[in-house]
């Protein structure tokens, strides 16, 4: 029977999923429904978009319809329903608003290509299995994020020489198989990545991570050669005076020796994909036999390519493997590797029942459906993973616990983490990324969730632990960006908040009862409190999100408070107060740039930050007159001692913009003393205490944006060096004579010299423009200044360093 705290959990659980169902068929009665329209899935990925589009595309063009008289308007909304569900950040707005979030960002899909186009030239390799097409995600993940080489085609679909390049990379891509990794962008869909590589014509190849275009001819042979340039692989060369030696510095791994005899012997470039493809588990090594033959004879081999395993490398051990090519033999010595541990009930329970506290060291669990049909590849795992114990889960034997653990694809691959919990990895299906994953995941805090979770002594907003969760989707692009991000943050915060993660294709209604419309969705909750992130997807943004929900730097004002600290303010206190609504994208847009404002003018007196959730307090947002959101004012008190408001109506709402704002207004009183034509020579040039100075010119957009730097030290630096500004607008004879170049320009006077009349009006150029930078250079350059010695008596030169 259900306490009152579970009925009224529940209850609320049920009002949250009506409510999403309400706005899910709002959606769809305002427009069309996009997904539907191309026949695929909310998860569907961006590349099974692709597919499903092309399919419709040949089918019902109107090219091919030419007696239906609807063909061409409903082609136009099929290709509508594309151009907005393969561009992520479209498909974000379209699934959280549906068509009416579309109107001020997309007005295209009203034209398409010829029949022809999509019937021969569109996604040119999309059904190709060796080849890597790669989005903006997977780039910035498996490219971008690893040092793993890459031979990458950026193309285009309307390109010519693209399409008769496009067999030979497909060879190409065969023939390099697991030595390298092949690529394809297409640069019509990733227009911004392509722009971003510095790919001006097509199709262009380029080697990852060098970054090195490639010019030479486009034949197999020579794009094959030119990429082996770029493999490290080792092929160790053995003879009498090294064997010994050579086997024991590499005890670690199996040997495989290439004997060279009378007989063909790999050549050069086979044994070089060779060591590539089983660098990872495997020594390689050649014999010439003919100049070696005591050493042949000794081990009774005169020719062939020969496997060694645990036992070591002696006569009459070892394993012969046939074949010339690289792929086959490597498949053939990676069938006689150690097979994965097959894990049966009772072990793999023992791992479920230590997830609460944690493994004596780190499992990779490999799940599949059938024991008899499994990917040779993955034998490499144990080698490549020293430091994990690895298993298989057949769950066709144990269906009932992978259904627990929500395993629905195979295979399927979870890290049960020596910390406690697990977490699943979505990655390509290939030895090198899960271990990659495998020793990334191991070292964090982060586990996946599911509802059984999400209770009050655990996670949710009833919850008194702080916890941080990413809802997210494994189709969607920026989900996977924030992944990687999302647990180096769980990895690098030392203090009590836990991190979790949801997979919103798996738990659906879970995601539906906590109103989880979008994707990724990453909520902080703090003592009960749900606080939705929406900053950068980087881990230094989350990590100081985290920071600033436990000590905020912006006060949360209502009626009360804004009575009391607002209008009931001093002339000398200062109030920037963000008005804002929830659901405001600009408003979210606004929040981490508002909270960097409140921590930059920390250091002034007398300027406070505020907001006001308007959702919340409509009553005190309509006694103040906002009428829209976000409103940004700056309240103060009138020279009779009224509050009276400054709006800010700048177009950019960065925290470094609204600062200068304040400052070029007048609203603060400034840390800059202001120089000019009459008081340079003697307040700077003859001042014995160091000098920094400002050159600036109003109509300067660079100027505006340092000036709340150097407000900043100024503050910081008060008492040890005079700062001031000049403008050059007003004082145009005095920049001359300084002689400036461009604005703004940052002079150092240091002091003058005991004995010196006055110092060179050129000063010292100093070409910083970042306030910690700045800070930090000064620091190091100035002497500080003591306490016990007169001001008037202090030489910035009477010190060691300088």
């Amino acid at each position: 029977m259900l306490n009152e705290k579970g009925k009224e959990i529940g209850t609320m659980h049920c009002m949250r999923i009506l409510v999403w169902c309400l706005v899910a068929l709002l959606g769809v009665l305002a427009g069309e429904d996009f997904y539907l329209l191309l026949g695929v899935e909310r998860s569907a990925t961006t590349k099974e978009i692709r597919k499903a589009f092309k399919k419709l595309a040949i089918t019902k063009h109107p090219d091919k319809n030419p007696e239906d008289s609807k063909a061409h308007d409903n082609f136009l909304k099929i290709t509508r329903a594309y151009e907005v569900l393969k561009d992520e950040d479209l498909r974000k707005k379209y699934d959280m608003h549906g068509e009416e979030g579309l109107k001020e960002d997309f007005h295209g899909g009203g034209q398409y290509e010829s029949w022809h186009f999509y019937n021969e030239e569109f996604g040119i390799y999309d059904d190709d299995q060796e080849i890597i097409t790669l989005s903006r995600s997977d780039f910035e993940q498996s490219v971008d994020g690893t040092e793993d080489i890459w031979f990458i085609n950026f193309y285009s679909p309307h390109c010519s020489h693209c399409h008769e390049l496009a067999p030979t990379w497909r060879e190409v891509a065969k023939e390099l198989e697991g030595v390298i990794r092949i690529g394809a962008v297409n640069c019509e869909d990733d227009f911004m990545l392509c722009r971003q590589n510095g790919i001006h014509s097509f199709p262009s190849l380029v080697m990852f991570p060098a970054r090195e275009k490639y010019h030479g001819s486009r034949e197999n042979r020579d794009l094959v050669k030119h990429a082996l340039k770029f493999v490290k692989a080792e092929v160790v060369e053995l003879w009498d005076g090294n064997f010994q030696k050579s086997l024991d510095e590499r005890l670690e791994k199996p040997w495989m020796i290439a004997f060279c005899g009378e007989e063909a012997c790999l050549s050069k470039t086979n044994r070089l994909k060779l060591a590539a493809i089983l660098s990872d588990v495997v020594n390689f090594g050649t014999l010439r036999c003919k100049h070696n033959e005591n050493l042949c004879d000794k081990l009774g081999r005169e020719h062939g390519i020969i496997y060694y395993g645990t036992e070591g490398v002696e006569k009459d051990k070892g394993i012969e493997i046939s074949g010339a090519d690289p792929q086959e033999i490597a498949f053939q010595v990676m069938s006689q590797l150690p097979d994965v541990q097959n894990l049966n009930k009772d072990v793999f329970e023992n791992i479920i029942r230590r997830m609460s506290k944690g493994q004596e060291k780190d499992w990779l669990i490999h799940f599949v459906d059938d024991e008899e049909h499994q990917d040779i590849e993955f034998r490499k795992l144990p080698a490549m993973l020293p430091e994990f114990r690895v298993g298989r889960v057949n769950c066709r034997k144990l269906w009932e616990i992978c259904r627990k653990l929500h395993v629905n694809k195979f295979p399927a691959f979870y890290v049960f983490k020596r910390s406690g919990g697990y977490e699943i990895y979505y990655g390509r299906a290939t030895a090198h990324d899960v271990s990659a994953f495998a020793r990334d995941s191991a070292g964090t805090k982060l586990v996946s969730l599911g509802p059984d979770d999400f209770n009050p002594s655990k996670v949710g907003p009833d919850s008194r632990e702080p916890w941080f969760v990413d809802f997210f989707a494994p189709w969607c692009p920026p989900c996977m960006r924030l992944l990687p991000e999302f647990r180096k943050a769980a990895r690098d915060y030392n203090g009590g908040v836990n991190f979790g993660t949801v997979d919103c294709t798996i738990h659906g209604d879970l995601c539906q009862v906590y109103n989880i419309r979008s994707y990724p969705t990453t909520i902080f909750y703090n003592q009960s409190i749900p606080h939705q992130y929406h900053g950068h997807h980087d881990s230094y943004h989350i990590l100081e999100f985290i920071q600033d929900t436990l000590s905020p730097p912006v006060v949360v004002l209502d009626r009360e408070k804004f009575t009391q600290l607002v209008h009931g303010a001093d002339k000398d206190t200062r109030w920037f107060v963000d008005f804002f609504a929830p659901w405001c994208g600009p408003c979210q847009q606004l929040a981490p740039q508002w909270r960097k404002l409140a921590k930059m003018l920390q250091d002034f007196d007398g300027v406070k930050v505020g907001q006001v959730d308007c959702q919340a307090h409509g009553d005190l947002c309509g006694s103040e007159n906002v009428n829209s959101y976000p409103t940004i004012r700056l309240y103060s008190k009138s020279e009779q001692g009224f509050s009276q408001f400054h709006p800010y109506n700048n177009w950019a709402r960065d925290a470094t913009a609204i600062m200068a704002w304040m400052f070029e207004s007048n609203l603060v009183p400034s840390n800059l003393e202001d120089i000019n034509n009459n008081n340079f020579y003697w307040n700077v040039l003859r001042s014995s205490k160091p000098w920094l100075i400002d050159f600036y010119a109003p109509w300067c957009n660079h100027c505006h944006m340092f000036r709340p730097k150097i407000e900043v030290v100024a503050k910081k630096l008060k008492g040890r060096v005079n700062i001031g500004k000049v403008n050059c607008d007003r004082d145009q004879g005095l920049c001359q004579q300084v002689g400036l170049s461009g604005y703004p320009s940052i002079r150092l006077y240091r002091g003058i010299y005991p004995g010196q009349d006055a110092q060179h009006p050129f000063g010292e150029d100093i070409e910083i423009y970042e306030a910690q930078e700045l800070l930090d250079y000064l620091h190091e350059i100035l002497p500080e200044v003591s306490e016990q010695q007169p001001e008037a008596d202090r030489n910035p030169l009477d010190h060691d360093e300088l």
